[in-house]
């Protein structure tokens, strides 16, 4: 075997007689070796066919949140609110409030029940913030009835005792702090109610009878367009349905409190998911591109041909500009009604905003309606044990709801079905594993034959380097003959 002396593993003495050296055996096996070169740029375009359909993938992901925001109640129905006096009254709500306006006047605010104690001094050279000296407990009621002890010891400061009670304060309802040297103790939930507290630490501690101070909580009163409330907290949500009143203030005149839908953000949603359907359509066009077929150096796109990625191209271009089918609740039929259209007959579209805020000021019920509504029907359903009721069979209806079926025919693995990105991605793994154990054989097939090139032209060498050297003597013999 020959020693190595190339960066191809070939002796750089080979070919000193034959003629044959490396260059040529490289040449050999480069010529050989068209087939893994083939096999490296097959694998090479499947790698690329993964990353494509990764991306797509993210994008497709990206409409259906895009989509599903275009299902939700919130979306359509969200309340911007306003008040003439926010420093007074507010309001929140949620999306199955209903557009009003509303007059709020507030005459009390709700309030806490107090105990302030009295005075607590200094106990001779400490602080009140230092050891109190004492040892006893206080005594809570719970709010299940329980009664929960707070022990002092003589370790303890007043901030330490406050800290206690404050542990407890949410079995008991009562928080403790220190104003003025003066222990407060507050309930937590406003309104009349009353607490009592009992100890052996309450003469020590100012909250005997004598000397502390007992002020009852009151309940809110306001009026709501004139009709007369009291509540006992400050944060009412039983007076106008799926709305909640803050008060903040007593106030002397009417408060104008309002909510309307907020438009901005459903067109907003829509116009989001028009231009993510372009994003996704671009890239698909680039992925199933041609090219120009009369350049010599034409490079078509990564997915040209995919059957599965051409389908889903023209059904969601179908279906983005089709009617959604039969949808008894609405009176629009086509996406065209809501300013949705094709533009300038490609896969992308193009959206009217002034034609969509037009519709939904006609008839904001519809548009949603249009978009995604249920319906229930009745349906008789046999059990296992053979008897028979009747229930409601929810079904979902509008021009969401087919495009999400559609999608979800390549994104979800659910149900025992793959989707077609699940598939696709592990076809082509599967396919580049197996590439890889060909280039793996095929590298062992090439690195078998070089070195058989190498021992061939190795001996071949040395043939003709003993022929040469017989040769010599044949001819040095001849010529000692001719001499004599």
């Amino acid at each position: 075997m020959a020693s190595v002396g190339s960066a191809s593993g070939i002796s750089s003495t080979l070919g000193t007689y034959s003629g044959i050296t490396s260059k040529e055996i490289d040449k050999l096996i480069e010529a050989e070796s068209v087939p893994l070169t083939k096999m490296n740029l097959r694998k090479s375009k499947m790698g690329e066919q993964q990353n494509a359909w990764k991306d797509i993938r993210l994008r497709l992901n990206t409409l259906f949140s895009n989509l599903e925001k275009l299902q939700k109640n919130e979306t359509f129905n969200t309340k911007i609110t306003s008040s003439s006096h926010p420093e007074k009254v507010k309001i929140t709500s949620n999306d199955l409030a209903d557009e009003e306006n509303y007059q709020v006047t507030v005459e009390r605010l709700a309030t806490s029940t107090k105990l302030t104690s009295g005075e607590i001094n200094s106990l001779g050279d400490k602080s009140i913030y230092d050891e109190m000296k004492l040892s006893g407990n206080l005594a809570f009621n719970s709010k299940n009835g329980e009664t929960i002890t707070i022990s002092v010891e003589e370790k303890d400061s007043l901030k330490e005792i406050t800290n206690k009670i404050n542990q407890e304060s949410k079995e008991t309802g009562i928080k403790a702090a220190l104003i003025n040297n003066r222990l407060v103790l507050t309930q937590n939930e406003t309104g009349e109610t009353d607490f009592e507290v009992t100890g052996t630490l309450l003469n020590e501690l100012g909250l005997d009878a004598d000397s502390a101070k007992y002020t009852k909580g009151q309940n809110a009163k306001f009026t709501v367009d004139g009709m007369e409330v009291i509540r006992s907290s400050n944060e009412i949500n039983d007076v106008i349905e799926n709305v909640t009143i803050h008060l903040l203030g007593e106030t002397k005149e009417n408060v104008n409190l309002s909510l309307k839908t907020d438009t901005e953000k459903l067109t907003s949603a829509v116009k989001d998911f028009v231009d993510q359907y372009n994003n996704v359509m671009d890239f698909v066009s680039e992925k199933l591109s041609i090219g120009d077929p009369s350049k010599k150096d034409n490079k078509a796109g990564t997915l040209n041909g995919d059957g599965s990625l051409m389908r889903l191209q023209s059904s969601l271009r179908f279906m983005m500009t089709g009617s959604p089918g039969e949808n008894d609740k609405t009176d629009i039929i086509t996406p065209m009604q809501l300013g949705i259209e094709s533009k300038d007959k490609t896969s992308k579209i193009s959206f009217d905003e002034a034609k969509f805020k037009e519709a939904l000021k006609k008839d904001p019920e519809s548009v949603q309606n249009f978009f995604y509504h249920e319906t229930k029907e009745m349906k008789e359903v046999t059990h296992p044990d053979g008897t028979t009721t009747s229930e409601f069979e929810k079904t979902e209806v509008g021009y969401t709801v087919k495009l999400k079926e559609l999608m979800n025919e390549y994104l979800d693995d659910t149900k025992g079905k793959k989707g077609v990105f699940k598939s696709k991605a592990e076809t082509l793994e599967s396919n580049m594993k197996d590439i890889d154990e060909r280039i793996k054989r095929f590298n062992v097939k090439i690195d078998k034959k070089k070195d058989y090139y190498v021992r061939t032209f190795t001996k071949l060498d040395q043939v003709m380097m003993n022929a040469e050297a017989q040769m010599a003597y044949l001819q040095s013999q001849m010529d000692s003959f001719a001499a004599r």
